[in-house]
């Protein structure tokens, strides 16, 4: 039998040496080009950077990290976002404690709406913490929680030494969320807080950060001298009464005042506001929701308006005129009577209702003081002894 070989002819050998040599070209390229793009992902190309810059190429990126190789920044992204997330959650813990607050007070026969503050629930039966001065002379109190819920409320009592009143929710059975009190001893300046309040009277629940700015400030107020702490936290009308949280989420102050406008040089004030802090007024919110008044406190026993009167040789100054006289108070006692008018206590002329209550609270228990007293047209003095209160 013949063997027979069979042989390629020489052109079609040819082209399939040419095919092969293309695909070997073509796998070479993509090889190379797969290196040189992982290479360029992950480090600097030491080979490319120029002579004697390899120290520089080497500690310092020449550009901002392609986007490709982390779009969403994982590592950092994820850290920042829990740290976010808890700030976040404790706010809205805190949010949840803060109110707002509507007064009317009478005129005529009418009850007018007469401003708005902030109040932070302490009790879970609806006790609110406030100012004395959002609440100081209401006829009606409204309140307004977070969750958009309406009640009134009413006057436990208030203090306007350390300007802290108490209000209650009319709620029976209900259960409402409170804050945790903190303490306010050990503080340090630099320390974040959170202040949450009706900002404007309008923007309920407001919410700004800053630090603690300083502490035992001596702030005087209506004439009144307080050891308040400082804040560099944005504070706004209607924000008084409301909450300055520490970052933990636990209240430590009660926002009663901020500074702004100018200095008496020209120098604008930006910043400043102030709380009265939580240690000081544990005490006086016990004794309200107690006895619905502070103990230990020397007291009168009027309430007082301003009235324009013309006495001596200064015509049409402003003085305290009496408007009620509590039975049985020092006041009382003393022979004092509705419309008196009170121009000054030993000797020292009092300017008005607010100048009347701290010349009172700057005495003490027991003390004996004599008031000077317009009665019609003819003036009189009055021997009061101080005694505390004993009653609402």
């Amino acid at each position: 039998m013949e063997n027979r070989k069979t042989k390629m002819p020489v052109g079609a050998l040819i082209v399939c040496i040419m095919v092969i040599a293309f695909i070997a070209a073509c796998i070479t390229g993509i090889v190379l080009l797969i290196t040189k793009g992982i290479k360029s992902a992950r480090t600097p190309d030491m080979t490319e950077a120029p002579a004697g810059n390899t120290a520089v190429v080497t500690s310092e990126p020449t550009s901002i990290p392609s986007a490709t190789a982390d779009p969403l920044h994982h590592a950092s992204a994820g850290t920042q976002a829990t740290e976010d997330m808890d700030k976040i959650d404790i706010i809205a813990r805190c949010m949840e404690t803060v109110v707002s607050i509507d007064i009317t007070m009478t005129q005529g026969s009418s009850d007018v709406y007469a401003g708005s503050g902030s109040g932070v629930l302490i009790t879970s039966d609806g006790y609110i913490v406030t100012c004395n001065h959002v609440v100081e002379g209401s006829a009606n109190i409204y309140v307004y929680l977070n969750d958009g819920s309406q009640y009134t409320a009413e006057l436990i009592g208030n203090d306007p030494v350390t300007d802290i009143a108490v209000i209650k929710l009319n709620a029976s059975g209900e259960e409402f969320p409170c804050a945790t009190l903190g303490v306010s001893e050990g503080l340090r300046v630099g320390e974040t807080v959170y202040a949450i309040g009706n900002a404007l009277g309008t923007l309920s629940n407001t919410v700004t950060d800053g630090i603690i700015s300083g502490l035992d400030r001596d702030i005087e107020i209506d004439g009144q001298s307080m050891t308040l702490l400082q804040t560099s936290a944005a504070i706004n009308s209607g924000n008084s009464g409301g909450a300055l949280f520490l970052h933990d989420g636990t209240l430590i102050g009660v926002v009663n005042a901020k500074t702004s406008g100018t200095t008496s040089t020209g120098a604008t004030i930006e910043g400043l506001g102030f709380a009265v802090p939580i240690d000081l007024a544990k005490p006086i919110i016990t004794d309200i929701m107690t006895y619905g008044y502070v103990t230990g406190r020397p007291y009168l026993g009027v309430s007082t308006k301003n009235v324009s009167y013309g006495y001596g040789m200064f015509s049409y100054t402003t003085y305290p005129q009496v408007v009620t006289v509590v039975e049985g108070s020092p006041a009382a006692k003393a022979g004092v009577r509705e419309n008196d008018i009170i121009v000054k206590i030993n000797g020292e002329t009092v300017s008005s209702s607010t100048a009347l209550r701290v010349r009172i609270n700057s005495f003490s228990v027991g003390d004996v003081i004599t008031l000077t007293i317009l009665r019609g047209n003819s003036t009189i003095e009055l021997t009061v002894k101080l005694e505390e209160r004993s009653s609402r």
